[in-house]
């Protein structure tokens, strides 16, 4: 669970360091994490498995970012049923006005996403479809949050915002009823937009 996997890596850099050691300000960082959206998004639940890394340019308010992650979404209005599984890779950078990796930053990524997911449309009815779908996606996101180390540890919390758009390239096809089998559809994800909060754990050295 990603949960119980965040408190145990907390524990294990906790428990190699003597008490009073301080800590240089880290350069590097590995940030594990997840999240999940707000009731902003209407009809929809998910849950979001983030890895980053983070380098802090020499000299300067700016570290480069690479973020790996996995979505397990379900989107349910009582008559459409979407659900799926995307994932992807992002690049950017964040920006710390304090300067060094720590308190309050800005950020954008831009990354390729891919997804497969299922649908059912008219849901319940005697018109019920039913099908699946391949989407291909750029993403541009942008994340708003603060960087707080634990005492003189090299272990960081750091909550963020992120928002952000999929820029799609989709096909479908239908898997029900019987005579549409393997016929094309146009149906587009309900994934495009998002708002979610994500909490990772991240590890200096």
């Amino acid at each position: 669970r990603p949960l119980v996997l965040v408190l145990f890596v907390v524990a294990v850099a906790a428990g190699v360091m003597p008490p009073g050691t301080a800590w240089a300000e880290p350069a590097n960082s590995v940030n594990l994490g997840f999240g999940g959206v707000p009731r902003l998004m209407k009809h929809c639940r998910a849950n979001v498995y983030i890895v980053e890394y983070e380098h802090m340019i020499s000299e300067s308010k700016f570290a480069v970012l690479g973020r790996g992650s996995e979505v397990d979404y379900k989107f349910d209005d009582g008559k459409y049923l979407e659900e799926g599984k995307p994932w992807g890779v992002d690049v950017g950078a964040r920006y710390y006005p304090s300067g060094g990796m720590k308190g309050f930053f800005i950020g954008g990524t831009v990354g390729y996403w891919t997804a497969d997911w299922t649908f059912t449309d008219n849901k319940g009815t005697l018109n019920e479809l039913q099908g699946e779908g391949d989407t291909h996606s750029i993403r541009a996101n942008v994340d708003i949050g603060g960087r707080f180390p634990i005492g003189s540890s090299s272990v960081s919390i750091v909550p963020a915002l992120n928002i952000g758009k999929y820029f799609t390239s989709t096909s479908c096809k239908y898997t029900a009823p019987a005579s549409l089998i393997g016929t094309a559809c146009s149906r587009d994800t309900e994934v495009q937009a998002y708002i979610f909060l994500a909490l990772t754990v991240g590890i200096g050295f």
